[in-house]
């Protein structure tokens, strides 16, 4: 018989804050519900009462290819450490993983703590769950955390009464019984319904046409002598765009369920009455509200370099920053930048969500509350617009808690049954129809002008902004005191036409000066000394991305696309270690061969669409295979012949048997760096390689293999989406 236990545990580990928040809805739904118990950060299991809690809930999401979040490794080097059996005796827990099918290791992290509890003696008490963002989590978190209620009491005791009845159990059934034909706006929306329309409306709500800008009269007395009129200069605002959605299927007298909870009102946005000077004014400085892993570094912007011409599909930078010994770093390591949300957004959300634009850019307010998350637990001095710029992400596709609570702050009757209905089960369709429109906190205020959410509820349910990050594609020793990378300027187009930008690159390419594209100047580039423009960044810690320590082991790299920067910081590197090691000299007969054979081969895959177009670091590559350093390059060109499409997979497969004694008779380590498509192409070539090797493995075991080599760093991967 189960024993019944009297307490639980949350623990929670994330890396963008998704996991965060979902883990501290739980707490506190479970305190509703009359449990006891408590919620911490995996790495800070040692203030928590993990040796006595006799339900334990673990929340985590991955990075990397697989990886425990930064913030769980403490946790794992625990579990991983502790040999007692009988650790977790007695105890029940549950996992709920939030992953993404793209990786080959979905969701490693829980099922390694799960397998780890449950050779500590822990029993399951309720199957896990496993949410994949490519299909979008709340597809599996949400069913999920509802079952959870019905498997907790049978472990868990309830310590006082359950809530009998929520905001969301009323606005449901109100829902449930009202017919819409019988309000005049819903009969005539149900009319004209027949198909997609925009939700976008006009006045009277929309913040079009109000005036930024000072009174003429006042004005002409902003420039005079010790004025005490402040001068405040504003963007244009963002225009919103659009939202395209079908809602013929919200008929009237139609039943809406699976309505999530409205989740509780925790922050505060409490107004300190003290202004700051100048606002309004965007620059690089990160408020000091924002947390990193590492300390922020303000690294100057030495060189800038468009690497692709201006007929190539795709924009591709490389920035060269000055970072002398503020920064410590290897090849293959990664670094986030801290860009702040586009300026224009930013302004246009204001002028939505406030009556006074130049009080959101000068007035200091305090965020209270209760277990505060983790990336506004320092603001404690802070303007509107620095939290609108830092500490939120406005462009994340919207949870459906947010559309929830929307739906309380909507005056108008038809916007908030549309509002309800896109976060209910019969309105599952649409909702992912918005998400993967991309829109941004803009363009679904617009779409319902009668929302007028206070800006504590929006911080309460919008997630962290973040850092963006990026590979070293140089070596400390090559480039003594810079750091380079290389990206590719994120823009496309939505799924209803809609152009839409990244955060960081578009912004990255504006401040250091929107350079030429490739053959627009002489030589094909264009060094811009940027004088006193500055990046804040931070070192990525525990990054497993780098060279094997032993230089003989021979390297297989295989990096398409902006890809292959890290390999040119790995190759650039070897090549300054064997420079270091000729000038050192030798002691035997023949100290060059000696030299020589303390280096082992690398053999690089390189791609890209047109040589002409879009062949990134041809040069330098070029001398690098001339002086010995690269054994051999291949480099897959994949849209100049259509009839000839090659891909680094194809050249990989015409090598198969130079790959096959590299990877199993020298122990080669291998590295890929690219998209998920490349690396899953990739992965099969090796996984053939296992097989034809031996006729035992079938495809399980090969992939099981590969996973091996992962988690023991001869098999390497830096991917993206």
């Amino acid at each position: 018989m189960t024993m019944v236990a009297d307490s639980y545990l949350v623990l929670w580990a994330s890396q963008t804050g998704n996991a965060e928040w979902i883990a501290k809805n739980i707490h506190t739904e479970a305190k509703k519900r009359g449990y006891k118990g408590e919620c911490h950060l995996m790495n800070e299991y040692e203030k928590s009462d993990i040796a006595t809690a006799g339900v334990v809930i673990f929340v985590a999401s991955n990075t990397g290819d697989g990886d425990p979040p930064d913030n769980a490794l403490k946790f794992w080097r625990f579990l991983r450490r502790n040999k007692e059996k009988d650790y977790f005796a007695g105890r029940q827990i549950t996992c709920l993983g939030l992953g993404d099918t793209n990786y080959s290791n979905f969701n490693n992290t829980v099922k390694r703590i799960e397998k780890k509890c449950k050779e500590l003696g822990a029993t399951v008490f309720y199957e896990k769950g496993l949410a994949d963002d490519a299909e979008g989590l709340e597809n599996v978190v949400d069913p999920w955390i509802e079952h959870l209620w019905t498997a907790l009491p049978k472990v868990l005791v309830s310590q006082g009464p359950v809530e009998s009845e929520t905001a969301v159990d009323k606005l449901a059934d109100l829902l449930d019984k009202t017919s819409m034909a019988s309000h005049p706006s819903h009969a005539a929306a149900a009319a004209e319904q027949n198909g997609k329309e925009s939700v976008a409306k006009p006045e009277p709500y929309s913040f079009k046409g109000r005036k930024t800008d000072l009174p003429s009269v006042v004005e002409q007395y902003t420039h005079l002598p010790n004025t005490l009129v402040a001068q405040h200069t504003f963007p244009e605002p963002a225009s919103p765009a659009a939202l395209v959605l079908d809602y013929s299927g919200l008929t009237a007298g139609i039943k809406l369920t699976g309505i999530p909870k409205a989740s509780a009102a925790n922050i505060q946005w409490a107004s300190l009455a003290k202004s700051i000077n100048n606002g309004s004014k965007n620059d690089t400085i990160v408020p000091d509200f924002v947390s990193t892993p590492t300390p922020i570094v303000y690294a100057p912007v030495a060189n800038v370099r468009c690497l692709t011409s201006k007929d190539a599909l795709k924009r591709s930078l490389l920035i060269e920053l000055t970072v002398d010994n503020d920064l410590a770093f290897e090849p293959g390591d990664a670094f986030g930048v801290i860009a702040p949300n586009d300026e224009k957004l930013v302004h246009a959300l204001i002028l939505r969500l406030t009556a006074n634009a130049s009080d959101a850019y000068t007035m200091l307010h305090q965020i209270k509350g209760e277990d505060l998350p983790t990336h506004l637990q320092k603001a404690s001095s802070v303007t509107l617009a620095d939290i609108l710029r830092y500490g939120v992400d406005l462009t994340v596709a919207p949870r459906k808690a947010l559309l929830r609570m929307l739906a309380d702050h909507a005056s108008d009757m038809e916007e908030k049954t549309r509002l309800m209905y896109l976060c209910s089960k019969q309105g599952l369709a649409q909702f992912n129809a918005l998400r993967d429109q991309s829109p941004t906190l803009l363009d679904i205020l617009s779409a319902f002008p009668s929302c007028t959410p206070p800006v504590s509820r929006l911080l309460d349910l919008l997630p962290a902004h973040q850092p963006r990050y990026y590979s070293v594609a140089n070596s400390p020793i090559s480039h003594p005191g810079r750091v380079r990378f290389v990206f590719n300027i994120v823009e496309y187009t939505s799924t209803t036409g809609v152009a839409r930008q990244g955060v960081a690159t578009p912004w990255l390419d504006k401040i250091t000066g929107l350079v030429a594209a490739k053959g627009e100047q002489k030589n094909g580039s264009t060094q811009v000394a940027l004088g006193d423009v500055r990046v804040p960044l931070f070192v990525r810690p525990s990054n497993p991305f780098v060279l094997p320590v032993d230089t003989k082991r021979p390297l297989i790299m295989i990096g398409p696309g902006t890809g292959i920067a890290p390999m040119l910081g790995f190759v650039q590197h070897r090549q300054a270690q064997r420079n270091l090691r000729q000038k050192m000299g030798g002691l035997g007969q023949h100290p060059a061969s000696d030299i020589a054979k303390d280096f082992g081969a690398i053999h690089v895959y390189d791609g890209c669409r047109h040589r002409a177009k879009d062949y990134l670091f041809e040069d330098e590559f070029k001398q690098l295979v001339d002086d010995g350093t690269v054994t051999r390059l291949r480099v897959a060109v994949s849209r100049e012949d259509p009839d000839n499409k090659a891909y680094v997979q194809d050249l990989m497969r015409e090598d198969i048997q130079l790959l096959t004694d590299l990877v199993l008779n020298q122990d080669a380590a291998i590295y890929v760096c690219g998209s998920f498509a490349m690396a899953n192409d990739v992965n099969k070539v090796f996984a053939d390689i296992l097989m034809q090797s031996n006729p035992v493995i079938d495809v399980a075991k090969a992939n099981t293999q590969l996973m091996d080599w992962m988690a023991n760093g001869k098999y390497l991967r830096d991917l993206w989406a």
